[in-house]
């Protein structure tokens, strides 16, 4: 049987181990919106502690996920590439890897399924994450992701000396600190 992931805006370590660890993974796109969740907000490692970004929505009741349209009324594109690049740019792999997250912003899609696929399709790329991504046909309930029974794997961040190991933040935080070897790590 195949694990059901659901998806997430810029996914964390906790995903992308499932992802790894299940060659047979679907990603459920039939699932209503599920407010005040990882599907348009991620976390990284800011200069104050773990800092979380969220993606605005055009809010509606009673809609489905991949009908859940952005909303570009305020410039929060341009806040989180700032506050991206706060946090990360003096880490070993940011002037590598930044522009993918730039133009994933900058390019603006109308949905955020749009945005949210298309940031897994870097991950998988950037993770080495060897098989193909699949999405279900009809609604199938996804896994939470329960960060008491997985740990991820530690590695070195920009703020750490200053905030302390801040684990399960979005992939962008391993890439940005572990580069090519961000796979490696997650495995």
């Amino acid at each position: 049987m195949s694990e059901v992931l659901p998806v997430y805006s810029f996914p964390s370590l906790l995903w992308w181990q499932t992802l790894k660890q299940n060659e047979n993974c679907l990603l459920e796109v039939h699932e209503n919106w599920v407010k005040q969740s990882f599907r348009n907000r991620f976390e990284i490692a800011g200069p104050n502690g773990r800092q979380s970004l969220s993606i605005p929505t055009i809010k509606k009741s009673r809609i489905k996920l991949k009908d859940v349209r952005i909303s570009y009324a305020e410039d929060w594109v341009k806040n989180h590439i700032r506050s991206v690049k706060t946090a990360y740019n003096s880490s070993p792999y940011y002037a590598y890897y930044a522009h993918e997250f730039d133009n994933l912003l900058t390019s603006k899609p109308t949905f955020l399924i749009d945005l949210n696929i298309r940031a897994i399709e870097v991950g998988i790329n950037r993770l080495e994450v060897n098989h193909k991504m699949n999405q279900t046909n009809q609604f199938v309930e996804s896994v939470e992701m329960n960060l008491k029974t997985m740990h991820t794997p530690k590695y070195n961040q920009v703020f750490e000396e200053k905030n302390g190991f801040i684990p399960n933040l979005s992939f962008i935080d391993l890439l940005f600190n572990c580069g090519p070897e961000s796979g490696v790590v997650l495995s």
